[in-house]
């Protein structure tokens, strides 16, 4: 890329909201263009700001800039793997920290039991520069969620998520459940893990990894704004069905998980 460090994080917030694979819908006034592998973006109201008014960035890997969506397998089996074709991996760039040494922890955390947290505050002011993971069961998830957010709560997911393309800029990934506790540590666990049999150690494919302290239930209070539709909680009566349907699956999903593990280490 030819362009200087000044004029770069103008540019890349055009392109975090591009959403699918065969043609990109981006804000009002920006076009793109799809050039074999490559993503070219446009932007006649930026262009101006450049001494260049035709410059333009070219991507070569796209895969970090699909907005998520519901991702969760409706299929019995756990072990369903996604392909890229069938879901948008919703990596944001993380604009705002472009100029600091990836590799590093680039928001304000506190750690607990090896787990790295952010407060609600710290997700509110950086929402924009956040990959965000509703790792909450599906009738909750489409109840209400932060904006932005991607559902994710197969475990079996997890390496076609993250780990068949890594992004190209390294993405900073915040996770939540309805209170923080226990399903969305599960999941970032299992990244962990993943990331660390991958890596020597100390690198990490996804170093910038944390939890919503407190998670949705709190947020959906402090930030009603920032919430698209409603909190159910997970013990609703209203959605008993649902919750033991999707408590089952999810479930036998993670003991299918650590049967293998198992049989892996035979």
């Amino acid at each position: 890329m030819n362009s200087s460090s000044s004029e770069m994080p103008n540019f890349l917030h055009l392109f975090k909201t591009c959403a699918s694979l065969s043609s990109f819908d981006c804000d009002s006034n920006h076009s793109t263009k799809r050039l074999g592998d490559e993503l070219l973006l446009y932007s006649p109201s930026r262009s101006q700001q450049f001494s260049n008014p035709n410059k333009r960035i070219v991507i070569g890997d796209d895969s970090w800039l699909k907005r998520g969506v519901t991702i969760s397998s409706e299929t019995s089996s756990p072990e369903r793997q996604f392909e890229r074709q069938e879901f948008f991996s919703s990596f944001r760039v993380p604009i705002n920290f472009c100029e600091e040494q990836e590799g590093s922890n680039r928001l304000e955390h506190f750690e607990k039991d090896a787990v790295n947290y952010i407060t609600p505050e710290t997700l509110y002011k950086n929402a924009n520069d956040i990959t965000l993971f509703d790792c909450r069961y599906k009738f909750e998830f489409e109840g209400g969620h932060i904006y932005g957010a991607t559902h994710l709560c197969n475990p079996f997911e997890i390496e076609s998520i993250f780990f068949k393309q890594i992004p190209t800029v390294k993405p900073v990934i915040v996770l939540y459940c309805e209170f923080s506790e226990k399903r969305s540590i599960q999941i970032y666990k299992q990244i962990r893990n993943i990331d660390r049999n991958l890596n020597d150690y100390p690198k990490l494919h996804y170093p910038d990894l944390y939890i919503l302290n407190k998670g949705f239930s709190n947020y959906s209070l402090q930030y009603p704004s920032q919430v698209e539709g409603k909190y159910i909680r997970m013990d609703s009566k209203e959605y008993s069905t649902q919750y033991k349907e999707q408590k089952s699956q999810t479930d036998n999903q993670w003991n299918s998980l650590k049967l293998k593990k198992r049989e892996y280490k035979k």
